[in-house]
């Protein structure tokens, strides 16, 4: 996983395959602690590769905006960066209606009124597969 800048442009990882460096032999750790990890990983690889891009692509859009307060020996920190984008995404409208609507489906969530049918069916599937899968497999 990769976050890096070079000239206040990101870098973006280019992975075939996630990869877990030093990974353990299958035989060595527990089955859920692999499984974690290399998930994990898979999420970072996923944030480097697309996620992130599309932050930069903002960042760069709004370029003037953002590194107005970035200092210029901080111009190539991702942190710093992002800190600065997010401090402007806050104040916009888009992000103060997503803070709205997310009180909203936490209350429906809460007292028991979301119907999650149509939320990120994709995510749910797999989610679903892997969940049986694995229970399957530690019942084996």
């Amino acid at each position: 996983m990769s976050h890096i800048k070079v000239e206040c442009k990101y870098c973006s990882p280019h992975h075939k395959k996630t990869q877990v460096h030093a990974t353990p032999r299958d035989w060595e750790m527990h089955p859920s602690w692999i499984t974690g990890m290399e998930a994990l990983n898979a999420y970072g690889d996923w944030v480097s590769s697309v996620v992130l891009p599309i932050a930069f692509q903002w960042i760069e859009e709004h370029k003037p905006e953002v590194y107005a307060t970035v200092p210029e020996e901080l111009k190539d920190d991702v942190g710093v960066v992002i800190a600065a984008a997010f401090k402007l995404v806050k104040e916009l409208s888009t992000y103060k209606e997503g803070q709205e609507k997310g009180a909203a489906y936490e209350a429906a969530v809460a007292d028991g009124t979301w119907d999650p049918s149509k939320t990120n069916p994709v995510w749910t599937r797999i989610v679903k597969k892997v969940r049986t899968e694995t229970e399957a497999a530690f019942a084996e």
